[in-house]
């Protein structure tokens, strides 16, 4: 009798261990990246990174203007103090 349980536990075992091969191959499955998704991540954040790189040079523009606004207006005020035209 022993001997008849022994095959049947084998199939058992052996079909348990499948399963559990089956869902870790199913959970590493679905943390993949395709090639595909990983190029659309990188386009969005190369956009992004583009994106921030018109905004730092709209603002270096803006603070080289307003330097030389007020550089004009600290060279006035020193003619003026200095009495110097």
């Amino acid at each position: 009798m022993a001997q008849a349980q022994e095959p049947n536990d084998k199939n058992h075992e052996l079909e348990r261990q499948l399963r559990s091969l089956n869902r870790r191959v199913e959970r590493l499955e679905d943390t993949q990246v395709t090639a595909r998704e990983l190029n659309r991540g990188f386009d969005r954040v190369y956009e992004e990174i583009d994106h921030l790189e018109d905004k730092v040079d709209r603002l270096q523009s803006d603070v080289e203007g307003f330097r030389d606004e007020m550089n004009q207006k600290l060279d006035t005020i020193l003619r003026h103090l200095t009495g110097v035209n």
